[in-house]
């Protein structure tokens, strides 16, 4: 069982972009500051997995997808760049993100990924909140997307700003967990007790 998320195009900026979960009301923000010092090309903080990029600015075409089965590689085209562990800490709304914008729009073009074109469209996926997650991270052009990046500033001032790498993100269930829980609506009369005490004269 496979679900494969659209293609979307990815702006990255200062060399990483984020997979992130969406957050939802009445969960407590949790908001980490990745290692960017680090040497690993993937790295995980409680919301999001982050990719390092081997070239500082670029957009990127990326696809989301959920998978039972961790052995199995999305085609011979693509390399595996890190695998790490994800715990959902909301609802599990996963999206690709650009490094600074929010959600990454659909991509002009598709890619290839397990025998099938997977066409341009939000790349997001839902994870079960009760399950943990091995992430594979995958990436087409990686291996010398730098020194094309690098040798197409040479030959043209500015140089392009795609084409370097494609990702593909594929999330496999590895475990069980209490899943998060968001904390029931408060009123207005509750909030306004907890700021100040006491409810308003209108209010008791």
């Amino acid at each position: 069982m496979r679900e494969i998320s659209g293609v979307g195009a990815v702006n990255i900026e200062h060399g990483h972009f984020p997979i992130g979960e969406m957050w939802e009301p009445g969960f407590e923000r949790r908001d980490g500051e990745p290692d960017f010092e680090t040497e690993r090309p993937v790295v995980v903080v409680p919301g999001q997995v982050v990719v390092m990029s081997r070239v500082q600015e670029h957009t990127a075409p990326v696809a989301l997808a959920v998978s039972n089965r961790e052995d199995e590689a999305p085609g011979p085209d693509w390399a595996l760049v890190g695998v790490v562990d994800y715990k959902p800490v909301y609802g599990g709304r996963m999206a690709a993100m650009d490094t600074l914008n929010g959600p990454a729009v659909p991509a002009q073009e598709s890619i290839e990924a397990f025998g099938q074109q997977v066409g341009p469209g939000q790349a997001c996926v839902a994870l079960d909140p009760s399950h943990t997650y091995r992430a594979r991270v995958w990436s087409q052009g990686r291996g010398d997307s730098r020194e094309r990046f690098d040798a197409g500033n040479q030959r043209h001032e500015g140089g392009s700003s795609d084409g370097f790498e494609a990702y593909l993100i594929v999330f496999v269930p590895s475990g069980t967990q209490e899943p998060p829980v968001a904390a029931a609506e408060e009123s207005r009369r509750d909030r306004l007790i907890r700021k100040h005490g006491k409810p308003p004269l209108n209010m008791r």
